[in-house]
């Protein structure tokens, strides 16, 4: 099978660039292993931590990701949101100013995008609502009221709490591993347990205009909350859950929705194993199930070592397809016993010239791009970037080959 481009990693970065070459006319392929580390995600997506991002970014050296993009990044965001929008994930946010969300620990951190309905904060410092109630099922095991209502308690928010049940969720309580977000999710896309929590939720929050519940109103329906809204007159906010997130789950499958609706295909529970060069070029790349395809064109977009694009050897630090070239710090100073401070390995990656080409044994593969979070240079955690790296670096990678 033969396409125009080869997509290896089923991220975020692997997702935003399929979907910007189909629907400029590329055929494309994705090839992912599974599930993203979207399904980690708290529903938001960082740029640059600071309150003014694009500001702070103009100050980071050659070495980031960022630096290669040049002064596109406004506009990249502006196009990063305009296809999460295309997707069905509605965001809000703006990329010259940070604003605050709500966290499952109820710490709120900065971010550039949130998910439409979340609980978030201008300036971290205050909310629009002065009294809300917290509304969680009982038997619920990913969620913790307390954290979210001591965090609104020093916001100056009066806060009550209140248990709920419906004759579904009583059944899976009988098995406390079915008592968690996806399950509960998918019970709220019944009908008749919408306008069962409609219902509770009107008895029980009388006395306050805002609701504020975990991140679980639907999993194939993206329409409970403001059904809620509607029946209840109520504002009603969530909180993501510890992983697996409901919100980034949705964000995923959106997102895959998409890029298949467009005309892309897909290669999921493959692992590309192999490749073969032709004249200095890759030509090929063989999956775990036998699968070959060609392409004029190879997106590295792995991910780091949570999504297996890296391998931490006690020889260093290697990246697991091609052998591309790895900036990493020396074994011994990958960690840091800090627990809270950067830990030096996040930097670790792959070597890209200034268009994201991989660097192999000192070369540009010239049909070979790396995008997201594989590459070096820059801190995902530490620096609140890492869905901009993904989704900004992609973007670049796309619009490269596309006016190739």
């Amino acid at each position: 099978m033969r396409y125009d481009t080869v997509i290896i990693g089923g991220g975020l970065a692997a997702l935003l660039c399929g979907i910007e070459l189909v629907r400029n006319g590329k055929s494309a392929a994705i090839v992912t292993t599974g599930h993203s580390t979207l399904h980690f995600s708290s529903g938001s997506f960082g740029l640059y931590n600071g309150a003014e991002p694009l500001k702070a970014v103009e100050a980071l050296g050659e070495e980031h990701p960022y630096s290669k993009l040049g002064e596109n990044i406004e506009q990249l965001a502006a196009k990063a949101t305009e296809i999460l929008n295309v997707a069905g994930v509605a965001t809000i946010g703006d990329a010259e100013a940070n604003h605050y969300i709500m966290t499952p620990t109820g710490a709120l951190r900065q971010c550039w995008l949130s998910m439409e309905g979340m609980v978030t904060s201008k300036d971290g410092k205050s909310l629009d609502f002065s009294d809300a109630l917290i509304l969680c099922p009982e038997g619920f095991l990913d969620f913790y009221t307390q954290f979210v209502a001591d965090s609104l308690r020093r916001l100056d928010v009066e806060v009550a709490e209140a248990l709920f049940s419906l004759p579904e969720l009583v059944i899976r309580r009988n098995n406390p591993t079915e008592m968690r977000s996806v399950a509960v999710a998918r019970a709220l896309d019944k009908e008749e347990n919408i306008l069962a929590l409609a219902s509770i939720i009107s008895r029980e929050a009388k006395a306050t205009q805002t609701v504020i519940m975990p991140a679980v109103l639907g999993f194939e329906r993206t329409d409970v909350l403001s059904r809620l809204e509607k029946i209840t007159g109520k504002q009603i906010l969530t909180v993501a859950t510890l992983p697996p997130s409901v919100e980034g789950i949705k964000a995923e499958r959106a997102l895959r929705r998409t890029f298949e609706r467009m005309g892309g295909v897909i290669f999921n529970g493959h692992t590309a194993t192999e490749y073969t060069m032709d004249e200095g070029a890759v030509a090929t790349i063989t999956t775990s199930k036998g699968v070959t395809l060609a392409a004029n064109d190879f997106v590295l977009a792995s991910g780091s070592f949570i999504g297996g694009g890296l391998q931490a050897l006690r020889s260093g630090v290697t990246e697991v397809l091609f052998g591309a070239d790895v900036v990493a710090p020396e074994v011994t100073e990958l960690t840091n016993r800090e627990l809270f401070a950067a830990q030096p390995f996040m930097s670790a990656g792959i070597a890209t010239d200034a268009q994201f080409k991989v660097m192999v044994a000192g070369q540009a593969v010239e049909n070979l791009y790396g995008c997201g979070a594989v590459l070096a240079g820059y801190n995902p955690v530490k620096e609140g970037c890492g869905a901009g790296v993904a989704m900004f670096t992609a973007l670049a990678v796309a619009e490269d080959i596309i006016n190739r």
